[in-house]
């Protein structure tokens, strides 16, 4: 026996061991287990008589049996590549849930009296602002005044595990304004982007009755979107009542101030792919400005903790067949927005994670 026989034995006992280890601990199934016993026992078999292997496979047309291990093992390589990935990717998803339902629960808790006890005072107590907020410390203190001072007065504020002095702007304007519902749920731990619209979608779609609301804003903390802009929602309410209205930097009316041409490019290229893979026709898919009515909200149940969340929204309107109107918008990009946002690169790794969302991953 070769040096190399031997360590292709060992190895496919320590791989028939792995198998059997799995399988009792219930990370594997029955399949999973057959392949590893049925795999490991013919690695052992062929390893010991090459010349078998090679007639065993010219049964089947190949010449050398080799070359079929090879095609095998990288098709088995690829198959246990992905059974990983998406077990690595359905734990992130549980543990998002789990970090979002304790701050759920734990802004109801706090906050139930308060809510219970708010009276609308306008018509646009019907609305609440959704923000989720990551490191926002500098901006988010602004971002909030415009919305009171638009005459908003229900925020829901999102705090996805923030590591600078966000957590304390937040709790000095909810002294501030007092006689306001303004709501901070707190992750524990940064999940991504859509882990914090998640906590919001969620807690909103649970407690819409007692927050007295009749829609829900998807609003940015970095200071992009015009709060003015919500006039413009409101009028097309008004003119055109349907379940979900989707803001837009590319209609006729819209205003956006120093996109870099970069982002342009990629917008463009999102929407045509967004079209591609989930035939959806919106001109925007990546605008996070929305206003969608309750009922439409509680049809929608995303999963992506990444920016691939506005992806499966897209999807999910298609389904649910959920009826839409876009509306124009003005969008201001800054040095900070540009540099807390969304970096180019990061629009590869979004087409990708949306092909392995809708191919691969089950």
């Amino acid at each position: 026996m070769s040096l190399l026989q031997f360590f292709i034995i060992v190895s496919a006992v320590v791989f028939i061991f792995l198998g059997i280890d799995l399988y009792k601990r219930k990370k594997a199934n029955a399949l999973h287990f057959v392949i590893f016993l049925s795999g490991g026992a013919a690695i052992i078999l062929f390893a010991f008589n090459n010349q078998l292997l090679n007639d065993f496979w010219k049964f089947f047309g190949i010449a050398r049996g080799a070359d079929l291990i090879v095609y095998a093992s990288l098709i088995i390589l690829f198959y246990f590549y992905f059974e990983l990935l998406n077990q690595h990717t359905k734990d992130k998803f549980n543990l998002t849930r789990l970090v979002s339902q304790l701050a759920i629960n734990e802004t109801l808790n706090t906050s139930k009296d308060k809510i219970s006890s708010y009276k609308n005072q306008t018509s646009k107590d019907d609305f609440i602002f959704n923000i989720r907020i990551y490191n926002e410390g500098a901006v988010i203190g602004k971002t909030i005044d415009e919305v009171i001072a638009a005459g908003f007065h229900k925020i829901l504020l999102v705090n996805d595990g923030s590591s600078d002095n966000t957590l304390e702007v937040l709790t000095q304007k909810q002294s501030q304004y007092s006689d306001k519902l303004i709501l901070i749920a707190s992750h524990t731990i940064n999940r991504g982007g859509w882990a914090a619209n998640q906590t919001g979608y969620n807690f909103i779609k649970k407690y819409g009755e007692l927050l007295n609301i009749k829609r829900f804003v998807g609003f940015d903390a970095d200071g992009q979107m015009n709060v003015q802009d919500m006039e413009t929602f409101i009028k097309t309410m008004h003119k055109h009542p349907t379940d979900m209205y989707l803001g837009s930097r590319f209609l006729e009316g819209s205003k956006v101030e120093a996109m870099p041409t970069a982002r342009k490019v990629i917008l463009r290229i999102s929407k045509l792919v967004t079209r591609i893979f989930y035939g959806s026709r919106v001109s925007d898919p990546h605008n996070g400005y929305r206003v969608i009515s309750l009922p439409a909200l509680r049809k929608i149940n995303l999963t992506a903790d990444g920016m691939h969340y506005a992806n499966e929204l897209n999807e999910q309107i298609q389904r649910n067949r959920i009826k839409y109107v876009e509306v124009p918008v003005h969008i201001r990009y800054t040095d900070y927005s540009l540099w807390k946002g969304q970096k180019n690169s990061n629009g590869i790794k979004l087409w990708i994670e949306m092909i392995y969302k809708k191919i691969f991953f089950r």
